[in-house]
């Protein structure tokens, strides 16, 4: 989003919170209510000044003004974008389903598993964890020091900066959704 629209929305949400008329805040920030009116629709480029004088009048920092993370909530991943990653000699398939994403902190795979495969990934950064999802089959799950079961529509969430490792416990292909959360 462009910082001119970024700012008109961030100036009239806040306005809206604080349930301020657009005179009260064009006279508490010293502007004319046409001028306010003009950058909340994004037709005005604001100065530096008037950012400043807006902020003072709405109590909030002027940097949450010029805020513009541009993070678009929808967002659709197909299967013929992403290349699997063959893993344990082909027996394991990984394939992403959302790379990183730098706002969510977060990442997703998915995972197959064929009969008498083994997954043993590196460690990831300190601070991730894995939420695991059995879609299918039966996996055998070595985390934080435990041994788990893991049936079909049995879901886990454990350290991912530490070792771990799963297997396939059964004569099917076992698939498992990984989704990976960075939280420092």
């Amino acid at each position: 989003m462009e910082l001119n629209r970024a700012v008109a929305e961030n100036i009239k949400r806040i306005r809206k919170t604080k349930k301020l008329s657009m005179e009260r805040t064009a006279a508490m920030a010293g502007v004319s209510r046409s001028m306010l009116g003009q950058i909340e629709r994004g037709e005005a480029n604001p100065s530096v000044a008037i950012i400043g004088k807006l902020a003072a009048a709405l109590k909030v920092p002027a940097e949450v003004l010029l805020e513009n993370d541009s993070f678009e909530s929808l967002l659709v991943a197909r299967e013929l974008d992403t290349k699997p990653i063959r893993l344990d000699s082909g027996k394991a398939v990984l394939r992403p389903s959302f790379l990183y994403d730098e706002v969510t902190r977060q990442e997703s795979y998915f995972l197959d598993l064929y009969i008498s495969a083994k997954y043993e990934p590196e460690l990831s950064v300190p601070g991730c964890i894995c939420h695991l999802t059995v879609l299918g089959g039966t996996v055998s799950l070595e985390a934080e020091g435990e041994q788990y079961q893991l049936l079909e529509r049995d879901a886990i969430r454990f350290a991912a900066d530490r070792p771990w490792r799963m297997e396939n416990m059964t004569n099917a292909t076992a698939r498992m959704l990984l989704a990976f959360q960075y939280l420092k």
